[in-house]
């Protein structure tokens, strides 16, 4: 019925609210089928993320990220993400803006604290891929990805569906074992047993359109001054199927080699 665009409207009013509730419901049982039929060479899908410190001392606004990601026919094979904080995280100061590139197995650098360490005239550094890993911002922006068909397949299966959402928690363990992203992201090289809690809500088609996720600061760094901080992102995905098409920095601009 929603196939055949002519003549859908008259058909829809002739059916009972149930069987139109049904259908729409339908469209998004399988979100791993439907991401999969995405991942085409030369296309991918944008994102947005904000997050938050979230507790007793305040809720400030801490970092926003904007990125594009282009897939291959198995998965990611590129991304471009930009982050920035709108306050202050260590010693009252606001970190530089940060952008990554990353093809394949290259990455790509700049801005924030490693803008400080390039020689002169350079503004990007050369390193293996490792998604985000290395800014700042990337620890704060979101760790759980629902562009992976097997993360997207756990958030599914371990959550709590209700129309188009899905409601449950999932460790860094489990993550750093079935998600490159986390894994990359994080350099998580233990396990830890660290609780994410996540609501992922899905579009008619079943594809990934907005994911918030929280779970403890103290989880990420021994300071005190986060003992009672929750981070809480926020991220949009918008732009599905989009031709995207990622390149590496000027090479006139990049180095392998950070000052001593």
């Amino acid at each position: 019925m929603i196939t055949f665009v002519a003549g859908a409207a008259a058909l829809l009013v002739s059916l009972p609210a149930q069987a139109v509730s049904v259908t729409a419901e339908g469209a998004a049982k399988n979100p791993v089928s439907a991401l999969k039929a995405q991942l085409v060479a030369g296309h991918g899908v944008r994102f947005t993320d904000a997050s938050s410190f979230v507790g007793s001392i305040n809720k400030d606004p801490l970092v926003r990220r904007t990125g594009v990601v282009q897939f291959g026919k198995k998965g990611i094979v590129a991304s471009d993400v930009r982050g920035t904080f709108v306050s202050p995280l260590f010693d009252g100061h606001i970190t530089k803006p940060e952008r990554s590139i990353l093809i394949g197995k290259d990455a790509w650098r700049s801005g924030g604290i490693l803008a400080e360490n390039l020689p002169k005239g350079k503004t990007w550094y050369k390193t293996y891929s490792m998604y985000n890993v290395g800014t700042v911002s990337s620890w704060f922006g979101q760790l759980v990805s629902p562009l992976e068909p097997t993360t997207l397949a756990a958030l599914v299966k371990h959550g709590k569906r209700s129309g188009f959402s899905y409601r449950g928690t999932i460790t860094f363990d489990r993550l750093s074992d079935i998600s490159p992203w986390f894994r990359e992201t994080m350099g998580m090289t233990r396990p830890n047993e660290a609780t994410i809690t996540y609501t992922l809500k899905v579009d008619r088609r079943g594809l990934p359109s907005r994911l918030t996720t929280s779970w403890l600061a103290a989880d990420l760094a021994n300071i005190p001054a986060w003992d009672e901080k929750t981070v809480v992102t926020e991220t949009r995905y918008t732009g599905w199927g989009a031709k995207v098409s990622i390149k590496p920095p000027a090479t006139s601009k990049v180095s392998s080699e950070l000052k001593d």
